[in-house]
């Protein structure tokens, strides 16, 4: 994530959607002053816009953040879910392409190795 920016993790896990919120909210505070918004909307667009903005401002900091903010988490949190599944024997949909396609696959192979490895023992107890 580095090597995309040079701005670090917090600016994906942060910055980008708290800028986005900002510019969102901010476009809808200035439609709101001239389209005669009652005054409550108007106020609440600017506390959201000011709030983003400070938000952003803190994406560019290197503080930790909690890990469920990281795309990191959500991808090995999806992989352990996926593998738990197919430990279970349910049928999962696989992704199709990139890395998180390579990386489900290994799981389902791991999870195969496994399945035959427990098969082989269960029949060497039998004999």
């Amino acid at each position: 994530m580095k090597k995309q920016g040079g701005y670090g993790k917090n600016f994906s896990a942060l910055a980008l959607p708290a800028g986005g919120i900002c510019a969102v909210s901010g476009g809808l505070l200035m439609f709101g002053g001239e389209a005669a918004f009652p005054i409550w909307a108007v106020d609440t667009f600017g506390y959201l816009t000011l709030t983003f903005a400070v938000a952003t401002g803190l994406g560019f900091l290197p503080v930790p953040l909690p890990r469920w903010m990281y795309p990191e988490y959500h991808l090995a949190r999806r992989e352990r879910i996926r593998a738990e599944r197919l430990a279970r024997g349910e049928v999962v949909k696989m992704p199709s392409s990139g890395r998180v396609a390579v990386e489900a696959q290994r799981l389902e192979q791991i999870v195969r190795e496994q399945e035959a490895a427990q098969r082989a023992d269960k029949d060497e107890s039998s004999r």
